[in-house]
């Protein structure tokens, strides 16, 4: 078992008035960003602000694409993902951003780990930049 996402979270922003916190995305080998939330404003149980991030039973789960990441076609990030049981949790926002709600702690666990396994065993999804200058005749 890989490290527990919970001790990864950094926050980045809190507002105890309003109950609002955020924590940074994690980098998943600089394929996927996986932005795991937890606060009043988010789809968290509870949907409150609380101080020991281990208190949570369930986040809101945003996993997102980074730039130059393959998003379509045969061999895409989503397609490698599409084996995993829990991608059907998620909403397509986006064609680079999906998003779940009340995700159970064990769950984003597992997303966790499989997306770092997945990202691990498959480089291949960062598309290598073209060349800068293409001559035309």
């Amino acid at each position: 078992m890989a490290e527990d996402f919970r001790s990864l979270l950094k926050e980045s922003m809190r507002n105890d008035a309003r109950g609002e916190r955020w924590f940074e995305d994690l980098d998943i080998a600089g394929i996927f960003y996986l932005s795991i939330q937890a606060s009043a404003l988010h789809d968290s149980t509870p949907s409150e602000l609380l101080n020991d991030v281990n208190e949570y039973k369930a986040f809101q789960v945003i996993l997102q694409t980074k730039p130059g990441v393959s998003i379509c076609g045969k061999r895409s990030a989503w397609d490698h993902l599409a084996l995993f049981d829990w991608l059907p949790l998620f909403v397509e926002e986006s064609p680079i951003l999906r998003e779940a709600a009340n995700v159970p702690v064990s769950v984003v666990q597992r997303i966790f780990e499989d997306v770092s396994a997945c990202a691990s065993a498959h480089p291949e999804m960062l598309m290598k930049k073209r060349l800068a200058s293409i001559k035309v005749l």
